[in-house]
């Protein structure tokens, strides 16, 4: 090993896990995750509420312009 780079060793390649292996670690970060993980309060939940409305509404404004611009400006097929 290089004195280089100290912390290289860290990083080397892992033998190939068994499926039990990675099955393992798959419920342990899951575990992990949802001890973490919390239900939102009220405020948090209508703020993701609002942030979605106002998406699906710009999307459907940007697509009716869209199709209006193509069937009134530019007519194709005639």
């Amino acid at each position: 090993m290089s004195t280089k780079y100290p912390k290289y060793e860290n990083f080397q390649q892992k033998k190939k896990q068994s499926y039990y292996d990675k099955l393992s670690d798959f419920y342990r970060n899951s575990k992990r995750i949802l001890k973490i993980a919390n239900k939102p309060n009220r405020k948090e939940y209508f703020l993701v509420f609002k942030i979605c409305g106002i998406g699906l509404v710009v999307l459907g404004v940007l697509s009716y312009v869209i199709q209006l611009i193509f069937s009134v400006a530019i007519p194709l097929g005639k």
